[in-house]
C-alpha cells in the first residue's frame, strides 16, 4: 500500500510505502517531474515543492501521482487539499507586538487550529492599518491578523478565537505592522479583495 502526505510547513511531499528505491525511483505529480530528497528511503521518498510544481498544483483537487522504478510503475490518485506553495522563511518574533505569539502560534499550527502552510488571501496596508487575511477552504474559516493605530491609540487582532490586544504606543503598531508587512514581503500580494 502507498499513500502521499504533503507537509505544508517545509513545503515537501512524502510519499510512503514498500520497496520504493530512492535509487531508481522517478516520480512525477500534475506532470511535473520531482527530484527526491537525499534523505529518501526504500519506504519513505521525500520531495521537495518547487516552483513548477507550486504553479501546476495551484489549488484544491485531484492530481495523479505517478511513481516508476524498476518494479514497474504506479499512478496514485492523491487529492490536494490546499494549493502548494513555496515555503517562506520563519515569520520575525516580533516582540513589541502583543499580538506576535498569537500571530506565531496560529502561523505554526495545522488546519483547523491554525493555518500553517497557506498563501495569504488578502492583505491591505493604509499606513495607519495593515491587514493579511487567510481563507482555510477546507474548515471554510477566514483567518485575519489586523492592527490599526488612530494617532494616540490602537489595537491589535488574530480573529477567529483570538483577543483583541490594546495597543498603547505608536512602536508597538510598528512592530505589528512590520509583522504583517513581512508575511507579504514573504508571499506576496495575491491581489485578492480583503473580506473584513
Amino acid at each position: 500500500m502507498h499513500s502521499v502526505k504533503i507537509d505544508y510547513n517545509v513545503g515537501q511531499l512524502l510519499v510512503y510505502g514498500e520497496n520504493l528505491d530512492p535509487m531508481t525511483a522517478s516520480i512525477s505529480l500534475g506532470g511535473v517531474a520531482l527530484s527526491l530528497d537525499v534523505s529518501s528511503t526504500a519506504d519513505t521518498l521525500l520531495l521537495p515543492v518547487t516552483e513548477a510544481l507550486a504553479a501546476a498544483v495551484n489549488s484544491m483537487g485531484n492530481y495523479v501521482l505517478v511513481l516508476s522504478n524498476d518494479g514497474g510503475t504506479l499512478s496514485l490518485s492523491t487529492f490536494i487539499p490546499i494549493a502548494l506553495s513555496l515555503p517562506g522563511p520563519p515569520l520575525p518574533p516580533g516582540p513589541e507586538c502583543p499580538c506576535s505569539n498569537d500571530w506565531d502560534y496560529a502561523s505554526n499550527t495545522a488546519s483547523p487550529n491554525g493555518f500553517a502552510g497557506q498563501t495569504p488571501y488578502c492583505d491591505q496596508d493604509t499606513g495607519s492599518f495593515v491587514t493579511v487575511q487567510y481563507y482555510d477552504v477546507t474548515a471554510s474559516n477566514y483567518w485575519v491578523l489586523w492592527t490599526e493605530w488612530n494617532g494616540s491609540s490602537g489595537y491589535c487582532e488574530l480573529v477567529i478565537d483570538g483577543p483583541s490586544r490594546d495597543l498603547i504606543t505608536e512602536n508597538q503598531f510598528n512592530a505589528c505592522a512590520d509583522y504583517l508587512r513581512n508575511i507579504v514581503t514573504v508571499y506576496g500580494s495575491q491581489n485578492m479583495t480583503c473580506v473584513f
